[in-house]
Order: structure tokens, then C-alpha cells, then sequence
């Protein structure tokens, strides 16, 4: 072999949701998501969506923060590129947190997502997951065969 590696050539999709320090300013903000944008671009990936996600709060404490600004990138870059976008998230002291998350084409369409679709039930109807049974009872009806059968002298005693 000649050490030649078709898959590192070949542009695979990735997704990456890092978190920056919300005592930045919204230019600083900016700028730290233009040079992640960049880099991707530069190292001859190609970005295929960008959402800001806003401040949102924490569910514990990173770094003495309570919250932080999320941004999700989804690109296209080669197998080697990620090691490199890692170590740019590691440098710089405004990203909190980081994840790069490669994803299957085959099994995940980048679609906008959409209202759950009515399940069938074990009966084999469309059920809708927001609404209740209309056949459902509450169990332990009167005269239902299943409820336990007590008597009022036995717990008394």
C-alpha cells in the first residue's frame, strides 16, 4: 500500500454544538462564530446550515456560568479535519463546551423536523401519541373480574 486513504478524501457530514461565555458582547459572539465558520471553510469543508440557539441556561455550572450562547454547524469536511476543529475549540478561552458528532446520511435526511405522525397501537389503529384512548378505563371499574375482592371486618382488625 501507499499509504493513500480514500476515506479521508472523501467529505463526510458532521454536526458541532459548542457553547461560548455569556459575558462576551454580541460582536465578540459573532466573531467566534465566523472563525469557527471559517476554519471549517478554510480546511476545505463546506457549511451546510448555521443556527444560533440563543442563551440558554445550564442545568449545572460550567466554569462558574449559570448559561451560554449555543450555535450548531452542520458541515462537510474530510475524516482528518475534526482533530483540527477540536484542538480550535480547546485554545480558545471563550467556548465552554464543544461536541462533534459525526452524522449517517443514510438513516438521518437534514430536513426541517416535523410534528410526530399518528404510532398504530398493539390493535393495529393510528393512534395519536398527544391524545388518550377512547376505549380506555380506569382500572378496578366496578365489575371488573381483576379488582381484589376485600371485606371491611378483615382490615378493621
Amino acid at each position: 500500500m501507499c499509504g493513500f486513504n480514500q476515506k479521508e478524501d472523501k467529505l463526510v457530514t458532521y454536526e458541532t454544538i459548542f457553547i461560548v461565555r455569556p459575558d462576551l458582547t454580541q460582536e465578540e459572539i459573532d466573531t467566534n462564530l465566523e472563525f469557527f465558520k471559517g476554519n471549517i471553510e478554510q480546511n476545505g469543508g463546506e457549511i451546510l446550515k448555521v443556527e444560533p440557539w440563543g442563551k440558554l441556561s445550564f442545568a449545572y455550572e460550567v466554569e462558574d456560568y449559570r448559561d451560554g450562547y449555543y450555535f450548531l454547524i452542520q458541515y462537510k469536511a474530510g475524516g482528518n479535519y475534526n482533530e483540527e476543529l477540536e484542538k480550535r475549540y480547546r485554545y480558545s478561552e471563550d467556548v465552554l463546551r464543544f461536541c462533534i458528532v459525526k452524522i449517517d446520511e443514510k438513516k438521518f435526511k437534514l430536513k426541517p423536523r416535523k410534528d410526530p405522525a399518528p404510532r398504530p397501537d398493539r390493535k393495529g389503529k393510528k393512534v395519536n401519541p398527544r391524545r388518550p384512548r377512547e376505549d380506555s378505563r380506569t382500572p378496578f371499574e366496578e365489575g371488573d373480574e381483576a379488582a381484589p375482592e376485600t371485606d371491611a371486618e378483615e382490615i378493621s382488625e
